[in-house]
């Protein structure tokens, strides 16, 4: 992975805070994720999203929903064909919502790295060789 950023996205305010996430302005608490192809899949990212939550609960706040944002038509194709697999292997209905991306607004700085600077593993991603 290149690099990560947390912060906002899909709800109308401009420029929203955590307060105003918290507060239900309709935003969700996002992952940016810039990445190098060469070594990793957008398919391989998508694997870890749906491994590593309930792609099946849906949540009453957008704060806290699950989400795939797509910046162009092949990451659109590969998001649908991943939820078409994981209902069809498994017969589940995913709840994740699925949009084109919008406008994003960095989270506030403390909120950067936040399970980092807890103590908390990457899990998932150091498993798959360190991401």
């Amino acid at each position: 992975m290149v690099a990560t950023r947390v912060g906002y996205t899909g709800g109308k305010t401009v420029n929203p805070t955590y307060g105003s996430v918290c507060s239900n302005d309709g935003h969700t608490e996002a992952l940016r994720v810039w990445y190098d192809p060469a070594q990793v899949s957008f398919e391989q990212l998508l694997t870890v999203f749906f491994e590593e939550h309930n792609p099946t609960r849906k949540s009453h706040k957008a704060q806290y929903k699950s989400a795939l944002w797509w910046h162009d038509a092949a990451q659109e194709a590969a998001i649908k064909t991943a939820v078409a697999e994981l209902e069809a292997k498994h017969g589940l209905k995913v709840a994740t919502d699925l949009a084109p991306a919008g406008p994003w607004y960095d989270a506030e700085e403390h909120h950067q790295k936040y399970m980092e600077k807890a103590g908390w593993k990457r899990r998932a991603l150091v498993e798959r060789g360190g991401l």
